[in-house]
């Protein structure tokens, strides 16, 4: 039982290895399926048999996306869409109110943060993935940061260093987000056969496949989901 259970745990995280350098998902699929039948055939452990998961990820040559690819077709849609979500959420408690968008230089450096920290990612990624503190130390900073904004909200057109008219950027903000949420939507079908990770023996697929898939197309439409949420807790404040 505890072979067992370590061993889940390696082929876990031999699994996130493997997806972290952006190896297709059926090759993942050959890979732990080959290296499931060796430990069969010799009985022994898989830390014992192929090493630390990590190092024996890194040894593979396997056939993966280019190196950073994913900036592209994910960070930067992403970075946008929080850019987006940050002015539809400062414009649309001015609109419902019908007053004026007013803005101070200190309200748009801690609305700044998030996006910097979202900018900076390739350079921390790794250290986001493998340590969960990380991981929570930023989403605080972007939390804190969110609530610290509202709090430097000019209270007079006098105070403010822009006074503009909401809803544009309201409008604007809106059709940002549902067009990156149907573009991701649509890239996330046509690569989803490749990122599914199928067993090359039995032909059937790793049931936290469909899971997964659930979840990115939540993540995909993340951004409406919340500023319909926002609107409505406006409207409930007017």
């Amino acid at each position: 039982m505890t072979q067992q259970t370590n061993d889940k745990k390696w082929f876990d995280q031999l699994v996130m290895e493997l997806r972290v350098r952006q190896v297709h998902g059926s090759a993942i699929g050959d890979t732990i399926a080959s290296a499931r039948e060796l430990l069969g055939d010799t009985g022994q452990p898989a830390e014992e048999a192929f090493g630390p998961a990590r190092e024996y990820a890194a040894a593979l040559e396997l056939p993966s996306e280019p190196k950073h690819d994913w900036v592209r077709k994910a960070l930067w849609p992403s970075l946008l869409g929080l850019l987006a979500f940050l002015l539809f959420n400062q414009a649309v408690v001015s609109w419902t109110r019908s007053e004026l968008l007013l803005v101070s230089p200190a309200q748009l450096a801690l609305l700044a943060t998030p996006v910097v920290l979202l900018a900076f990612l390739p350079l921390y990624l790794d250290a986001v993935i493998r340590r969960i503190w990380v991981c929570i130390g930023i989403t605080a900073i972007c939390v804190l940061a969110g609530i610290l904004s509202a709090f430097m909200t000019p209270t007079t057109q006098a105070e403010a260093w822009l006074a503009i008219d909401p809803l544009p950027w309201l409008i604007g903000s809106a059709l940002v987000m549902v067009a990156l949420s149907t573009m991701n939507t649509i890239r996330s079908s046509h690569s989803e056969d490749d990122n599914d990770i199928t067993d090359p023996l039995s032909g059937t697929t790793d049931s936290h496949g469909r899971g997964a898939r659930a979840i990115v197309q939540v993540t995909n439409w993340l951004f409406p989901i919340l500023a319909i949420a926002m609107l409505g807790l406006a409207l409930s404040f007017r």
